[in-house]
């Protein structure tokens, strides 16, 4: 306990992740992935919202009850002062970020592991494909999410199309599958290195729950909040 104490005093004497952004400045990619990872603080649930630029590492975080629009508003408005530039989001689509990436206007990348997830699990049940055809259905559009060539795209979509008479039961994957394209394909039309998936993030909230248990959880959002910012100040999720 005295030790951690200490750790938690060295906290104050460390740079925050907006401070350590403009110390790295230069390096930053403007490829900014956002996600929450959930803990409990005596007892209680908090979200802990994560701003993540691939270039520098962690560039701000956000301790709540929830995962709200509200908290991602007011990372956005912490970045804007600090006066860093969105290239394009990557991130997993969750309900409260969506309105604020609409309401900026700026580039989107659903994670496509999640979308062929959530798709997966619309065409299982109990981990066992409903009909034969579903799983060629699946791999035709994890065929089409994971084109690496944007020229590629055009008749892969024109083939899928010919696909809609086969699956006459299916039009509400054909039209889940039309809205979500544009958004799950946006990284091929950048020249830089755009994630395709939330992993990097993913891993780093992996290790902060990895933390919290080896702790035994944690008594107060300021030592939560201290932890944080050592983890994201001294480690590495890349």
């Amino acid at each position: 306990m005295g030790k951690w104490k200490q750790v938690q005093e060295y906290a104050n004497h460390i740079p925050s992740p907006l401070e350590n952004y403009l110390r790295n400045k230069g390096i930053a990619s403007g490829m900014l992935l956002l996600d929450a990872t959930f803990t409990k603080v005596k007892g209680e649930g908090r979200a802990i919202m994560i701003a993540y630029d691939t270039g520098v590492g962690v560039i701000d975080y956000w301790i709540d009850n929830t995962e709200n629009t509200t908290a991602y508003h007011y990372i956005f408005q912490r970045l804007d002062k600090v006066g860093y530039h969105v290239k394009c989001i990557v991130s997993d689509g969750h309900w409260s970020l969506l309105p604020v990436i609409n309401e900026r206007r700026l580039p989107h990348q659903r994670c496509i592991f999640h979308l062929l997830r959530n798709l997966r699990k619309s065409l299982t049940k109990h981990g066992n494909w409903k009909k034969l055809k579903d799983h060629i259905l699946y791999s035709r559009i994890k065929g089409i999410l994971k084109t690496t060539r944007l020229e590629d795209l055009p008749q892969r979509i024109h083939q899928f199309k010919t696909f809609e008479s086969i699956f006459p039961g299916r039009k509400e994957i054909f039209k889940w599958f039309w809205s979500v394209l544009p958004t799950a394909v946006t990284h091929l039309s950048y020249t830089e290195e755009v994630p395709r998936t939330t992993a990097l993030i993913e891993n780093l909230n992996g290790q902060i729950k990895a933390r919290i248990k080896t702790m035994r959880g944690v008594k107060s959002e300021r030592s939560l909040d201290n932890l944080l910012k050592i983890l994201f100040y001294f480690r590495k999720y890349k």
